[in-house]
C-alpha cells in the first residue's frame, strides 16, 4: 500500500508539518483550469511520453540549459541519459501536474494503481490506500517529499511521473522470458519561459521494492 512509501519518506520530512492551501491538477485537461496551469500540465505529460518512448532528444528539449538530473539516492546530479535509459519502453501508471502544495498527491496516486490494468493485483495492494486517515497522513508526507527532494516552495510548479519499468539485467544474464519490473518515480519542478515551462529539476528512481511481479 502506498503507507509503505511512507516508511521511505519519514526518514526525510516530519510528519507533523502542515500543510497549505490546495491547488492541485490532475493530469488531463480541464475546460476551467487556468492557462498557465494547462501548459504546465501539458509539459509533465511530454516529459512522460518522451521517457517511455525513449526520445533522448524530446526529453532534452523539455529541460532548463543547466536542469539538474538526479537519483534520489544521490547527491550528485548524473547525465539525462542515464534516467532516459532506466525509463525506456516503460508504462504510465500515472502522471500529475500541481502547483505546490498537492493535498490529494498520494491520493491521486493510490488511485492511479487501482485503474492500472498493467499491474499484479500484489504490487497495487502495495501502493492503494482506501483508510480516511492514512490517506490524509500519506497526503501530506507526499507534499513534504516534493518539498525536500525539489526544494519547492509555494505555488511552485511541481510534478509527478510513476513508472512501470523493466528491471535492468545484471551483467553478463540472458533476458528471460518473464523480466521483472520495478515502480519508478519521477518527480519534476518547472518554471516558466515564455509562454511555456521547462523542467528545471528531476529527482527519480525506485523508493520502495517491488516485492511480487
Amino acid at each position: 500500500m502506498i503507507i509503505r512509501i511512507l516508511t521511505f519518506l519519514a526518514g526525510v520530512v516530519a510528519l507533523a508539518t502542515p500543510v497549505l492551501g490546495q491547488t492541485t491538477q490532475p493530469s488531463s485537461p480541464v475546460a476551467a483550469r487556468p492557462a498557465a496551469e494547462d501548459a504546465w500540465a501539458v509539459a509533465v505529460e511530454r516529459l512522460a511520453k518522451s521517457l517511455v518512448a525513449g526520445e533522448l532528444d524530446d526529453t532534452q528539449a523539455l529541460l532548463t540549459p543547466r536542469a539538474a538530473v538526479r537519483r534520489f539516492d544521490g547527491a550528485q546530479a548524473e547525465e539525462l541519459w542515464r534516467m532516459a535509459e532506466r525509463a525506456v519502453k516503460s508504462t504510465v501508471i500515472g502522471q500529475h501536474a500541481y502547483s505546490y502544495p498537492p493535498l490529494v498527491m498520494a491520493a491521486d496516486l493510490s488511485a492511479d494503481f487501482k485503474n492500472a490494468a498493467s499491474i499484479p493485483e500484489t504490487v497495487k495492494a502495495q501502493y492503494t490506500v482506501d483508510d480516511e486517515t492514512e490517506i490524509k497522513r500519506a497526503n501530506t508526507t507526499a507534499a513534504q517529499w516534493l518539498a525536500e527532494e525539489l526544494s519547492a516552495t509555494d505555488r511552485s510548479p511541481v510534478g509527478v511521473i510513476v513508472l512501470w519499468t523493466p528491471r535492468p539485467l545484471p551483467p553478463g544474464v540472458k533476458k528471460s522470458a518473464a523480466p521483472a519490473y520495478d515502480v519508478m518515480f519521477v518527480l519534476c519542478r518547472g518554471q516558466k519561459v515564455g509562454q511555456r515551462y521547462k523542467i528545471n529539476t528531476i529527482v527519480y528512481g525506485t523508493p520502495v521494492a517491488t516485492d511480487a511481479q
